[in-house]
């Protein structure tokens, strides 16, 4: 390859560097996006995954505001839950008596490694008390 003023030659053939720059620009033209798409994707990835995984639960029913839950074994109450982050009041108790509790903020990504249980209300179970199943 050889540079001869602004010509550039190449086995034996010459390229002007307007040619050069129009090819450029054609393909930064036609396939540039996907080079900023993919560039943006690789740099957004984790911010993309927290994204997600809130918006599965903003918009599932597993968890709404007000509703009683077992944190890890601890009760407590969904306070909010957001986009980005659920928040938890998560209560103290002695003796079955409530005496203090603590806010509790949790990522949504997070959510899937606590064990969060939610109490069925109480059902009226005596129609089956003394039953048998006949086989």
């Amino acid at each position: 390859m050889e540079f001869t003023g602004e010509n550039i030659i190449a086995q034996g053939i010459v390229i002007q560097p307007t040619e050069i720059e129009q090819a450029a620009q054609h393909l930064v033209g036609q396939y540039g996006w996907m080079f900023i798409a993919g560039l943006a994707v690789l740099m957004f990835q984790s911010s993309i995954k927290k994204l997600a995984a809130g918006l599965f639960v903003f918009w599932g029913n597993d968890y709404k505001t007000d509703d009683t839950v077992y944190v890890d074994g601890k009760p407590g109450r969904i306070i909010r839950v957001g986009i980005t982050k659920t928040v938890f009041f998560i209560y103290d108790v002695i003796d079955g008596q409530v005496v203090g509790g603590s806010k509790l903020v949790i990522q949504n990504e997070y959510l899937g490694k606590l064990k969060i249980e939610k109490p069925l209300c109480k059902l009226d179970l005596t129609r089956y008390n003394g039953v048998k199943k006949e086989h």
